[in-house]
């Protein structure tokens, strides 16, 4: 008999099921303990103190002067980057490409069309864009007179760009 359990496993009498929700504990040796408050309304608010601003400049170290000019003369250097323009025809029509560059003139006077010729192919792109966003704006409306307009990344200038609100 090794293996039998000496007492039964499972009492068949019809006996109060135990109280699973019924779990107390006296919490209130662990809960923090504070002194009685004061009104708040009584206590007066303390003034924050005003420090008196000088007219001395605040000189940032002539070292960092330096460099920051630096990067400001390499940033000025910088014409190109990565951007966007809409290319609004493609075709072998040279009329209908000074068509759709007119229409660029006329309608979006902010926007610099450019025509780009690989024989037998005109292309026109307009615009510089530094981020899709601006360029999906002029886009819906462009595409209303040209339905095949598209986004194309290309080499954009920055300072054409900085005109195109």
């Amino acid at each position: 008999m090794a293996c039998a359990p000496s007492k039964p496993v499972f009492n068949r009498q019809p006996t109060q099921s135990p109280n699973y929700n019924g779990y107390e504990e006296d919490l209130s040796a662990l809960r923090p303990r504070y002194k009685e408050g004061t009104n708040p309304e009584a206590v007066a608010p303390k003034k924050a103190e005003v420090k008196k601003i000088t007219n001395q400049p605040m000189h940032i170290s002539k070292q960092l002067d330096a460099v920051l000019d630096t990067i400001a003369n390499k940033n000025r250097a910088v014409r190109f980057a990565a951007g966007y323009r809409i290319q609004i025809y493609v075709g072998n029509i040279r009329n209908e490409a000074d068509a759709a560059k007119l229409y660029t003139y006329q309608a979006f006077p902010e926007l610099n069309p450019y025509m780009s010729y690989s024989a037998p192919t005109y292309r026109i792109k307009v615009g510089d864009f530094m981020n899709r966003l601006d360029a999906e704006r002029y886009l819906r409306q462009i595409r209303e007179t040209y339905a095949s307009s598209v986004i194309l990344t290309e080499k954009i200038d920055l300072r054409k760009s900085l005109q195109v609100k």
